[in-house]
């Protein structure tokens, strides 16, 4: 194995572990927060029922997130990349324009999830652009 090959596959792994602590992050927010909206039997308002159904939705991207990242994202897989730089990336950027930007969500708190994802998609890049490996 050449150390171009190397290269490519430390950068697909960095990429991996990434992706996978920003699912594990979302996850674990969107499971606390739909745990904590049902202890009380359930949402009691419309408002209330939007927001379990945003972090239920938090939950599965996150899981999205993990598997997309091990099973493809690993191997450097041209489908993974695009899968994890455009889903996670549209979600990243509307969380920030309509949470974080008008203060619902704390700067520190909201950036987390984005700083995660753009290092992850700087690492999915470099590999990609060296050698992407397979579909």
């Amino acid at each position: 194995m050449g150390v171009e090959m190397a290269d490519v596959r430390r950068w697909a792994a960095g990429a991996a572990a990434l992706y996978v602590l920003w699912g594990l992050l979302h996850m674990g927010l969107g499971v606390s927060m739909v745990i904590g909206g049902l202890a009380d039997g359930g949402p009691g308002t419309e408002l209330a029922a939007e927001s379990l159904l945003f972090f239920l939705c938090v939950t599965v991207l996150g899981a999205q997130a993990i598997f997309v990242a091990v099973a493809m994202n690993r191997v450097n897989s041209r489908s993974g990349y695009w899968l994890n730089v455009v889903v996670l990336g549209v979600v990243d950027v509307a969380f920030l324009i309509f949470l974080v930007v008008p203060g619902h969500v704390d700067l520190i708190g909201g950036i987390a999830g984005p700083v995660i994802w753009l290092l992850a998609t700087v690492c999915a890049t470099l590999a990609f652009r060296r050698e992407p490996m397979s579909v």
